[in-house]
Parts: structure tokens; C-alpha cells; sequence
């Protein structure tokens, strides 16, 4: 727990850095309550990733200075752009802040919604922060993954040379390219994490992953709810306290893979959901005071929203959400524009039942989305854009009927059944179904889940075509799980509650003026609790599952790579198979390697060590690559990692034990250090 404790100020640092930034722009805008905060984050990211793709550019070192000068710079468009709506708005709610009631100032019910969403928050983060930490162990402890590879070694290349930029990152994996696209957003938060905290790389990691989890996530979950459900308080507080209680969304990316650029942009896309429901409803309808039934105003607020001129805040808050969302994984955009596609279908469905709306109009408008689904299909099945990712293939991993169970079960990828709370996305599902106004969260929970049941059941060609943006991976895809089974559960849960109101005011005596939100908000935390804290238990797990393995680099081979700094002088490189551990090198102990990822493309150079240094002392043309690249000492051992994948033949140079050139100075479990003295000329050996 010591160790947890001295992560603390790691942890509130790198809150500050995904929220003060986006907090200032979305304050600045006029947004207020759950959604600026719901969507400060989406608001961060684009900041700091685009800040570092700019630094970059500039040839200005990345760090807090630049990303402090591009959030005032924001603040300020923002400012000047806000004057574009007007007054400033909240999710679900609308002016005014205030109200006097017999002579007496009150805080209007927008501004107690907005508190309320606020502590329901806190409660699911403190579960979902209580998860990770405990799945997590030791936040000096890193999933040892394919992935985690390139991504820890990523944000090391990015803190040694100060550049950080998506436009430049992916020549970790490919150092003879002068510039390669890779989505570097997550490695940018944490650059900034690492570097205004002092903290070790891999902490700064952890850190991330618990705000990720325990802040991110249910912020925009209540940010959703605000909207979706017209403000309804004690709903909110519910999706705020329930977003903790599904594994498969926040916590399945933070470990499976390890995908956390991913992880980040899923907790990314409730707060950006919110804000498109505010402009597709017109933005919030002042109702404070009105008298005005809730589930009426509800089922109206499509047809009555503000006027035009109320949309364009929403709008362009969404929009500048945009490059971050990019940034910090394009599956996510793609996850997007599937729910818009799904939402728009709704609406367009309900403007067409409208006896006033002529056959003439339908017809058009019915070609327009046809051509809009013809374009998106094609982006998803045909495009260039995602040409590398549709050629990434995984077998299906269940049939059909077992994915479609699981989805129902709220548990896909064999996530841990949530029993209570599935039951209460059936229950909302239901409602949902009932409600005109709730039924494209349906549509879109629906529509996501045969998405997934068709990639995880099913190897045919039309699986492979729709799952390309997404890596064929089920995974991916059953981490959309949360985004609409947290509202979906928090309708299920004022259901109930609705339903069981009279008997438990009656049985329980409960006072007379409890409102309808409050008792809500109370089922809610009862829920959290008789779930043992929204199953932070098996939610722990699920973040374990891939922290507890030693496939790479094993206690001893980790003290080995701490040691390197001793033998390896500043400017020389270490060579090794990246698949025995050799490639955590950098990340751990600051020595840059040859071979930062497992699979890459090297070059000419560094492919002729990878296959053929052991030949040093006999091919003249070993040397030279040797002197050209700097390398000065190898790490070799036995491969536990993956063993058998034929990605590994591409290394078999680099085994030299017993060879002559290679000189043993240190070793550790699998590993063993070598000093190349192959290529040293003669009476300059150390002695």
C-alpha cells in the first residue's frame, strides 16, 4: 500500500493534466456542469495531441510549457467563439444558476444535478480506481504484451528526444523512415505526466490507467446520462456509480493487448455522445420552474428544441474533439460515426412517421442516408485508410449463439457476468424499448452488439470486412460494451425504482418528500454495495489477467536490465532478440536498444545484425553496421515469450553464446550480457 500511497501525487498529476486543460476550454466555451466536465477530457487530448504534432513541426522540444500556451491560446478561441450561443448551458439542463423561492436564493435544479452527477462519479471512480489498483499489484508493474512493447518504448523515445508528434512517433518501429504515422496521443499524456511529476515511465503509466478508469470514464458516463435522460438527477447519479460495473469497458483495454491508446479513446466517446445529443435535440430546454412534467418534456425534446443558434456551441465543442479522438486511436472515430449512423437512422425514422412530411421528401432523404451508408461501407470495407489493419486477422473465438449470450450477459470476451447489473441493462433495454425518446440508446446497444457477435462467432468474409478499423479483434469491439449499457442500466434502475416507490415509501416510512432522484441515487449506491463496490473484485481480475505474466522478463532478467547502465556507456547501443526481453531495455533502464519492438521494419543495417552479428569476427560487412549504428553490447537468452512464432527466425543472428567476439560481463535468469569485442580495434578492450 506504501507504494500506492507515494503514486498519489503521480496519480492527481495526471488527472490535472487530462482535465485542468480541457476543463479551461470548456469553461471558456460556456459549457457548465457534467458536460464540461464530461467532455474535458476529449478537450484535453486534442490540446497535447496536437500540441506535440505542432512542437514537432516547430522543432520545439514537447513538455507542460508548449501544452500550457495551447490551452490559453484555446481558452481564448474558445471564448471569442462562445459568443456564438450565447449563454452557457449544461448536459440536460439550462438556465438559469439560480431561483427565489418565498424570498430565499436557491441553487437551481440544473446546479444540483450537476453536483449530484458529480458525486455519483465519484463513487463508481473510487470502485473503478479500487480495480485497477488491485488487478495492477504494484504500480512498478507493467503487462508484459506484445503491444505494451512498442508503447512503453514509444513514450521513452519520446521523453529522450522531445518529440512527441503522431506525425513521427512510428519510426520507433521503422528508425531508417524519417517520418511514420502513429496515433500518439495516450504516449503524449503520459510524457507530460512523467515530466511534471519526476515520476518513473512505468508509474506514469499506472497513473494514467487509474484517471483513465477512476476519473475519465464515469465523468462522461454522467455527462451522457445528463443529456440523454433530460437531466433526470438521481438517473445520472446512477450512471455515475454503475459505470464502474462492467469489465469489459474501462477495464478490458487497460490490460488485454496492451492496448491503452485504445482504452483512452473508448473513455473518450461518452462526453463527445453528449455533446452530439445536444446538438441533435437542439441543446438543453429551460424548463426550470415550468411545471413541466419530466417523462413529457422528455418525449418532446426532440421536437422542441432551442433554436439553431443554441446548436452551435455543442457543435463546435463536439468538432474540436475530433483530432484528439484521432489521435488517440481512429477505431475510435469509426466507433463514433457507427453511433451516428445509428442515431441518425432513429431520427430520420421518427421524421419520416410524421403525417405532414410528404413521400416526395422521404424518398430523398432515404437516398441521401442510402449514399451515406454506401460511403461509410466503403471507408470501413474498401478504403485505403484502413488497408493495414483489414489485412490483421484473428479466428473466431466462439460461435454465434455463445457471443450473442455474452453480450447479454453484459460479459463479452468472457468477462465476468455482472449479474445485477445485467439485469438492469435488460430492464432499461425494455423501458428503452417503451420510450420514443430512449429508443436509439437501444438502437445503438442493439446494432453494437450484433457487431460484435458477428466478429467474435464468425470467420466469414462479411466479418472480416466490418471489423477492418478495428483489427478483426473482438476485444475491441466488446469495449464498446460500456457506452451503452451504463445509461441503458441506469433507466433499468429508475424503472425499478419507479416501480417499487409506493411499497418502500410505505414499508420503510420513509419521509414524505423524498424525491424520485433521490431515492434513485440511494438504489444506486445500494447497488455498488451489495455488489461489492460495483464488482471491483472481478473487474480487478479482468486488469490482472494480463499483468500477471513474467513472459518477457522474469524478476531476475528485470534486475539485469536495471543493471545495464553500469556496462553500457552513454551512446552505445544494446543488441538482442527483442522477444526474450531484451527490447524493455529502454523503457526500464534507459539504454536504448537496436530492436525497441518485436517486429518492425529495420532497415538494411539492423536487419544484417539481426541476422548475422555472430558472423562478426568472419563477414566483413558485420563491423561496419556495428560501427554505424553503435552498438556495443548484446543480450542474449532463451525466448519464453510467444515460443515458436516464426517472427522470431528474423533474429537468429544474434545468438552468441560461445561465439568468439562476445564476451560475457553480467547476466540474469534467461539473459546474459555481451560486450562486442568483435569489432573493437586491437588494445582498446577494457581490461
Amino acid at each position: 500500500m506504501s507504494a500506492w500511497l507515494a503514486l498519489l501525487p503521480v496519480v492527481l498529476v495526471a488527472a490535472g493534466v487530462l482535465l485542468v486543460p480541457g476543463v479551461a476550454i470548456a469553461w471558456a466555451a460556456g459549457l457548465r456542469g457534467t458536460l464540461a466536465l464530461g467532455v474535458a477530457a476529449p478537450l484535453s487530448v486534442t490540446t497535447i495531441a496536437m500540441t506535440a504534432v505542432l512542437a514537432g513541426w516547430m522543432g520545439v522540444p514537447f513538455g507542460p510549457v508548449p501544452v500550457l500556451a495551447a490551452t490559453t491560446g484555446g481558452a481564448a478561441l474558445a471564448l471569442v467563439s462562445s459568443g456564438l450561443g450565447r449563454r452557457p448551458w449544461r448536459a440536460g439542463q439550462a438556465r438559469p444558476s439560480r431561483r427565489t423561492v418565498r424570498g430565499v436564493t436557491r441553487p437551481a435544479p440544473s446546479t444540483v444535478a450537476g453536483v449530484a452527477g458529480v458525486a455519483g462519479a465519484a463513487v463508481g471512480g473510487l470502485c473503478a480506481a479500487a480495480a485497477v489498483v488491485r488487478g495492477v499489484g504494484d504500480p512498478a508493474r507493467f503487462p508484459q504484451t506484445f503491444d505494451a512493447v512498442f508503447h512503453l518504448n514509444a513514450v521513452q523515445r519520446a521523453l529522450e528526444s522531445g518529440n512527441a508528434s503522431s506525425l513521427w512517433l512510428g519510426t520507433v518501429a521503422a528508425p531508417e523512415r524519417a517520418s511514420v504515422f502513429y496515433p500518439a496521443a495516450w504516449h503524449d499524456v503520459v510524457v507530460l505526466v512523467v515530466e511534471a511529476s519526476g515520476a518513473p515511465l512505468v508509474a506514469g503509466v499506472t497513473a494514467v490507467s487509474v484517471i483513465v478508469a477512476g476519473v475519465l470514464w464515469p465523468l462522461a458516463c454522467t455527462a451522457l446520462a445528463a443529456e440523454a435522460f433530460a437531466g433526470r438527477t438521481g438517473t445520472v447519479v446512477a450512471a455515475g456509480v454503475l459505470s464502474a460495473a462492467f469489465g469489459a469497458t474501462p477495464f478490458l483495454l487497460l490490460s488485454y493487448g496492451t492496448l491503452w491508446p485504445n482504452a483512452l479513446a473508448t473513455a473518450l466517446l461518452p462526453g463527445i455522445l453528449a455533446c452530439v445529443l445536444g446538438v441533435w435535440r437542439g441543446g438543453p430546454i429551460a424548463r426550470a420552474g415550468a411545471g413541466i412534467d419530466a417523462e413529457v418534456l422528455a418525449g418532446a425534446r426532440p421536437v422542441l428544441g432551442l433554436p439553431a443558434r443554441e446548436r452551435v456551441r455543442p457543435a463546435l465543442v463536439a468538432a474540436g474533439t475530433l483530432p484528439g479522438l484521432v489521435l488517440a486511436h481512429p477505431n475510435a472515430v469509426l466507433s463514433l460515426l457507427f453511433y451516428l449512423t445509428v442515431l441518425g437512422a432513429v431520427a430520420g425514422l421518427v421524421w419520416a412517421a410524421r403525417p405532414r412530411v410528404s413521400w416526395r421528401l422521404r424518398w430523398v432523404v432515404a437516398a441521401a442516408g442510402l449514399a451515406l451508408l454506401s460511403a461509410e461501407a466503403w471507408l470501413v470495407a474498401a478504403s485505403p485508410v484502413f488497408a493495414t489493419t483489414r489485412r490483421t486477422s484473428w479466428p473466431a473465438r466462439q460461435s454465434l449463439a455463445q457471443a450473442a449470450g455474452e453480450w447479454l450477459l453484459s460479459a463479452p470476451m468472457r468477462t465476468p457476468v455482472p449479474w445485477l447489473a445485467a439485469a438492469l441493462v435488460l430492464v432499461g433495454a425494455a423501458a428503452a424499448l417503451r420510450r420514443r425518446d430512449h429508443r436509439w440508446l437501444l438502437a445503438c446497444h442493439a446494432t453494437a452488439g450484433a457487431l460484435f457477435v458477428l466478429v467474435a462467432g464468425s470467420d466469414g468474409r462479411l466479418a472480416r470486412a466490418v471489423s477492418g478499423p478495428w483489427y478483426d479483434d473482438p476485444f475491441r469491439l466488446a469495449a464498446l460494451l460500456g457506452l451503452t449499457a451504463v445509461p441503458l442500466a441506469a433507466l433499468g434502475l429508475e424503472c425499478v425504482v419507479d416501480a417499487a416507490r409506493g411499497r418502500c415509501v410505505e414499508r420503510l416510512r420513509l419521509p414524505d418528500g423524498l424525491s424520485h432522484g433521490v431515492l434513485v441515487a440511494l438504489a444506486a449506491v445500494l447497488v455498488a454495495g451489495v455488489t461489492g463496490g460495483a464488482y471491483a473484485g472481478a473487474n480487478s481480475r479482468v486488469v490482472a489477467t494480463w499483468y500477471g505474466g513474467h513472459g518477457l522478463a522474469g524478476p531476475a532478467e528485470l534486475a539485469l536490465l536495471q543493471r545495464l547502465p553500469r556496462w553500457v556507456p552513454r551512446g552505445q547501443v544494446v543488441a538482442g532478440n527483442p522477444w526474450n526481453g531484451s527490447a524493455l531495455a529502454s523503457p526500464v533502464a534507459g539504454v536504448p536498444t537496436l530492436f525497441p519492438h518485436l517486429n518492425g521494419d529495420w532497415g538494411t543495417d539492423r536487419d544484417l545484425l539481426a541476422g548475422h552479428l555472430e558472423q562478426a569476427a568472419t563477414d566483413p560487412s558485420v563491423c561496419p553496421a556495428v560501427e554505424r549504428l553503435h552498438v556495443g553490447f548484446v543480450l542474449d537468452g532463451t525466448v519464453a515469450f510467444w515460443p515458436g512464432d516464426r517472427r522470431q527466425a528474423r533474429y537468429a543472428g544474434l545468438s552468441v553464446e560461445g561465439v568468439q567476439g562476445f564476451e560475457p560481463v553480467d547476466s540474469g535468469g534467461r539473459l546474459t550480457l555481451y560486450r562486442v569485442v568483435a569489432c573493437e580495434p586491437r588494445g582498446s578492450r577494457p581490461s
